[in-house]
Order: structure tokens, then sequence, then C-alpha cells
């Protein structure tokens, strides 16, 4: 028999899980002439639910045909239908499914198929069925305009797990040492530690090169360090923003002011022996010579 029923579908976005194609040819059952008679009973009464809008009692009939002749595909294909206009999208895929499984080459239903793996955002789930349906087909252009929609998709979805992964790559791999209070100047020593000043902690931290992290200093003469710098002898210049003056850290740990009366010194840099200093209190760039001391 002819598929008898028409409904427009609106295929809509649900959440369903698909199962793999399965396009084994399944063997058809043997069905005596009573049985094919009683099918043929039920499967015109579905038809007459259908007019008159009775979706359920539809589907009861066609099931109860079913239970007769399991061949009948017709009956499955209008089953689907159904559960399309009524947004049952899950309950459709698998009728679908079903008839895919009687007849392989139904290929009204592996494109209703492809349209809800599509709807879905399955891509390539789509595009394998749609590989199925040959050139001959009546809605061949269909199928291939929809194949064509779903790799553009499916290639653009493509593209942005591809960032999502690279941008949480690249965020993870950003993060070197976490859980600083306001850090503000870094330097690196000749060992390959760090130290980093933490502006509300009044410290220096030290990162050493496993990213294990302590107080280098702690010391009441620490107020509101900014800028650091670093020596060829690994002492440490720091910028006391708030204490208006330029302390220094030896190897050892040991601090003491080096320059008083700097107006919220900011930015330390050294080169060439010249250790040069922004002073935002006098908007001036200062410098000292470390070898000469002036």
């Amino acid at each position: 028999m002819k598929k008898k029923l028409i409904l427009t579908v609106l295929i809509l976005f649900f959440q369903v899980c698909f199962l793999t194609l399965n396009l084994a040819f399944a063997t058809e059952v043997e069905v005596s002439e009573e049985d094919q008679q009683k099918a043929e009973y039920s499967y015109k009464k579905g038809i007459e639910m259908v007019r008159v809008k009775a979706y359920d009692n539809a589907i009861s009939a066609f099931k109860n045909a079913l239970q007769y002749n399991p061949n009948l595909t017709d009956a499955l294909y209008n089953i689907a239908s159904i559960y399309c206009a009524q947004q049952r999208y899950e309950d459709a895929y698998k009728t679908y499914l079903k008839i895919i499984e009687i007849n392989p080459n139904d290929y009204d239903s592996i494109l209703q198929a492809a349209k809800i793996a599509y709807n879905k955002q399955n891509y390539s789930l789509a595009m394998k069925y749609i590989k199925y349906i040959p050139d001959d087909y009546e809605y061949y252009y269909v199928a291939q305009q929809l194949y064509k929609d779903a790799k553009e998709q499916f290639e653009t979805q493509k593209n942005r797990v591809e960032r999502s992964k690279l941008t949480t790559a690249n965020k993870n791999e950003r993060v070197l040492i976490d859980k600083f209070n306001s850090p503000a100047g870094m330097v690196v020593d000749s060992n390959g530690n760090m130290y980093v000043a933490a502006y509300s902690d009044n410290a220096i931290i030290k990162v050493d090169k496993n990213k294990n992290k302590s107080n280098f200093v702690k010391d009441y003469l620490l107020n509101g360090p900014v800028g650091l710098a670093i020596d060829i002898y690994d002492n440490i210049y720091v910028a006391n923003y708030d204490g208006n003056n330029i302390l220094k850290i030896t190897k050892g740990g040991h601090i003491s002011v080096f320059m008083d009366k700097v107006s919220k010194p900011y930015f330390l840099y050294i080169k060439d022996d010249i250790l040069y200093i922004s002073e935002q209190g006098n908007d001036v760039v200062l410098t000292y010579n470390l070898r000469s001391g002036k």
C-alpha cells in the first residue's frame, strides 16, 4: 500500500539520543490471508481516525494493524508522521528506524530521519543518512540541499569546538601561579626564581622553579611595593610607593632603605648598572648609578 497519510510536519529543536544507523535488512514475516485482511481493516480505520483528527486513536489503529502484519511499513510511516505533528520527535525517530530496518530502500524514512538529526544539531548523523539516498530518488535535490546545510553547520560546529578548546588551553597555559593580592612588579633571579611585589600584602613573594610560593620578605619597611628591578648580584630593588622610598633586598633576604625621599616611585628598570626610577609624585624619571653610587 502507498503511504496515504499526508501531514504537515514542523521539525523543531528537541532533545533525543540518536541510535547508530542500521541498514541491515530484516526478514519479512509471513502473514496469513486472514491476518492480512485484519491488518487492512485496522489500517483503514487508522486513516479514518486521522481524517477526524483523532490522532491517538489513529496510532492505536495503525499499531493494531502491525500486530497482524509487521511488514506494513505504511502504518509505521503514518505513526511516525503523527508523532512529528505532535512534536514527539524521539518516538518519530525510532519509528523511522523500524521502517528502515524492514526496508533499507525506504528513502522517505531515511530523509525524515536525516531531518530529525539535523534539527537535533547532530549534523554528522544527518549527512550519514543522506549518503544512502540515490540520485534517482524523487526528492534527491531536497536531500542534497539538506546535506549541504548539514555540512556547513558541521564545519561551523567543529570550528567552534576547536576554538573553545584552544581558548581553554591558552587560558590554562597562561596561568603560572595564582592567588596573589594585588600583584605588581616582577623579577627573576639568576637561578630562575621569580619574585612578585604583592602591593596589598606589603610583601615580596617568591615563586621557585617548581611554582612553589612563599613569602620572601614581609617587613614593616614594605609599604605599598610596586615596581621591582634586579641587578647582576640578585639584589632586588623595590619601588615602595606608599613609603616614598626605594628599598634594597639582598640575595639573602636582608632589607634596607636604599634611597629616601622619592615621591611615589612606581616603575624600576636596570640597564648597564643604571637604575631608572619613575617618580610619579614629581612626574620625572630619576637615575642612579649602582657602580658609582651617584
